[in-house]
């Protein structure tokens, strides 16, 4: 019989890791997926934030069948970024895999990710779109959103599209990335620290039945997505901020990507016209990588700096 340490070794402890709010809709199905996975060695960790419908009830009653359930309660509502924050660091295992409350994983979802990461920091999959009653809508993530591999912090420029859902990581790539910066959101920061250690690989495969109802904190509709401004002057501040974070988070080791995201947040972060032209010639020149995510042709992407002149995003 092998021993206990043989397959601890073979199967490293995967913390799944889930922040639920308001949740007691969907969870329990959610929940199931997890417990189901075939992947042998796991923890599920379950922060609630301060949810005042039956959610803490439901989780209670879990921990109760499975020994592997842990669950935490916050006594005032964190909002999402800071749940999952803290419920990361709550975690114990190596591998991380994020989890939203109302979805529902395929069995096999992290024995695949895990086989298929490699050296890879960081790897996500396909989705099936859903509706609230668990019916498969005539979208895949994939038919929505360019899911790509990023190899580069630059990918992260203007965006980028590995969500949470979908995602696992080592754990070691936050050693110093908290506390997690409120003005993006979790999985977005989470991505770009990938980039700055071995990447982000992608798995064409359907995974997670991501669901959609009219409670999703975040959709497939991005126009969906919380706003975290209501000006122009606002989004600007918020740009401006977002690249100053890559450009400080990009280790020294990647010279030149840090090198140039410092002058884009240098020249973002000015209206006078050298400040202009300089971010419109750089993200000219690396424009391949800083628009890879965006569904662009060639043609849209030679033309996509020159916006750059009268705007910065």
């Amino acid at each position: 019989m092998p021993s206990i340490q043989n397959n601890e070794a073979k199967h490293p402890l995967i913390s799944i890791v889930m922040a639920s709010y308001q949740g007691e809709k969907y969870i329990e199905e959610q929940i199931h997926s997890h417990l189901n996975q075939d992947y042998p060695h796991l923890e599920l960790v379950y922060l609630d934030d301060a949810s005042t419908d039956r959610t803490w009830s439901i989780l209670q009653e879990m921990a109760l069948k499975d020994a592997r359930i842990k669950i935490f309660q916050n006594e005032k509502n964190l909002g999402y970024v800071g749940s999952f924050e803290k419920a990361i660091q709550l975690a114990q295992g190596e591998w991380i895999a994020l989890s939203d409350q109302d979805d529902i994983w395929e069995k096999q979802k992290l024995s695949r990710l895990y086989h298929t990461i490699g050296s890879h920091s960081l790897i996500y999959a396909d989705s099936q779109l859903i509706d609230d009653k668990g019916n498969e809508l005539p979208q895949r993530m994939s038919d929505l959103k360019n899911q790509i591999p990023y190899t580069s912090p630059l990918m992260y420029t203007f965006g980028a599209w590995a969500p949470g859902h979908s995602m696992l990581f080592q754990k070691s790539i936050l050693k110093h990335a908290f506390p997690f910066p409120r003005f993006v959101s979790h999985d977005y920061y989470i991505g770009f620290l990938a980039t700055c250690f071995q990447g982000v690989t992608y798995l064409p495969e359907i995974l997670v039945q991501y669901r959609q109802h009219d409670q999703n904190a975040i959709g497939a509709n991005l126009k969906k997505a919380p706003k975290h401004y209501a000006t122009r002057k606002q989004r600007d501040l918020r740009i401006q901020q977002r690249v100053q974070l890559l450009a400080e988070f990009c280790p020294e080791e990647k010279a030149l990507e840090k090198q140039v995201l410092r002058k884009l947040a240098r020249d973002f972060c000015s209206t006078n016209l050298f400040a202009r032209i300089r971010r419109t010639y750089l993200v000219m020149k690396y424009r391949d990588k800083m628009l890879a995510y965006k569904k662009k042709g060639a043609l849209s992407k030679w033309l996509y700096p020159f916006k750059l002149l009268f705007t910065i995003y």
